[in-house]
């Protein structure tokens, strides 16, 4: 929608001030392209009929854009006489200045796709900030090499948040914990976790070689927000609950920093991944806590790539970096 120049305004005011035209700061008319191009139709062909079939539209559509615009204006456009119209005074006014405003925006169009053919096509890859970084340093790795010195965009976000942009098409493809039950979504799985519980060094758990499940069933824990992947993050605590785990200490966000700070006041136990797996487990890498190795148990907690299945079938960019991804970890995902 464009806000009509001021000049024409101004002259529209001048013609109209019989019928009481307001003054200026309270008049403001905004336009749309669509009712100028209708307006210089109907100018050139001096008739509705024909102003529709030029625009490939029916003549009820032209005729409501040209009065919404003589309504816009203030001003009558045009004189309607049977089977014919003909320009009035402001109409004639109006003709050549819109004929300018629209060639103006037909060259900026133009400019704005040939600029858009000549540019490098960028490569957008999204990745969770909260899986370890060299998983995220492989895909983009990956990607840069379908990319070829093509721009990568990087987008580091949680997976609740970059789901629905694979979905909107903004990014081609992205690191996200799973499960992702989408149709539309395709996904390799490229790591799992082993989890350790974190505690403070003095917690009586400190000195097991390692724990069960059960063995957490009297403790508090540390849960992280739902809103990271709510699909894993439920999953993952239906799990814990089957177990027998039963008191949560629910976080705002997953910042583990404040996990950290949490378990060193309140005592209680966190999950987390080995701090040389990098990234915000780091914070663990303490000698205030105490890190114990957690068995299995039944836990099923992935980290993979997604993409759109109808991207990889229409876009070679796409379908290049899911064959990419399968390739790098055909022989199974990477445990951390």
């Amino acid at each position: 929608m464009a806000v009509w120049p001021s000049r024409i305004c101004q002259r529209a005011r001048a013609a109209n001030r019989n019928v009481g035209w307001p003054a200026d700061g309270e008049w403001e008319a905004s336009v749309e392209v669509h009712q100028l191009r209708c307006f210089v139709a109907v100018a050139e062909e001096s008739h509705f009929g024909r102003a529709a079939d030029r625009l490939h539209l029916t003549p009820s559509p032209v005729s409501r854009a040209v009065r919404d615009l003589e309504r816009e204006l203030g001003a009558e456009l045009f004189v309607r006489r049977y089977h014919q119209v003909e320009l009035t005074p402001m109409g004639r006014d109006l003709l050549p200045q819109a004929r300018d405003l629209l060639a103006g925006l037909d060259e900026l169009k133009r400019q704005a796709r040939t600029a858009a053919h000549g540019a490098p096509r960028v490569l957008h890859v999204g990745g969770t900030y909260l899986a370890p970084p060299a998983l995220f340093d492989r895909v983009v790795a990956l990607a840069e090499g379908v990319a070829a010195g093509r721009p990568v965009d990087i987008y580091e976000a949680p997976s609740a948040e970059l789901i629905p942009d694979i979905e909107s098409g903004a990014i081609e493809i992205a690191l996200v914990h799973l499960p992702v039950d989408l149709t539309r979504l395709d996904s390799t799985t490229i790591a799992r976790y082993r989890f350790l519980v974190a505690m403070r060094a003095d917690d009586s758990l400190a000195a097991a070689a390692e724990l069960k499940l059960a063995d957490l069933a009297p403790r508090t824990l540390v849960a992280i927000s739902p809103k990271v992947q709510p699909a894993a993050m439920n999953r993952l605590h239906d799990r814990l609950r089957e177990a027998g785990i039963t008191k949560f200490d629910q976080l705002p966000d997953s910042d583990l920093a404040l996990v950290a700070s949490h378990v060193r006041r309140s005592r209680s136990l966190a999950l987390t991944l080995s701090p040389a797996a990098g990234g915000p487990s780091r914070v663990f890498d303490d000698p205030a806590f105490a890190l114990v190795p957690l068995r299995d148990d039944g836990l099923d907690f992935t980290v993979g790539v997604i993409w759109r299945r109808d991207r990889a079938a229409a876009e070679p960019d796409v379908a290049a970096l899911a064959e990419a991804v399968r390739r790098t970890w055909r022989d199974g995902p990477d445990f951390y």
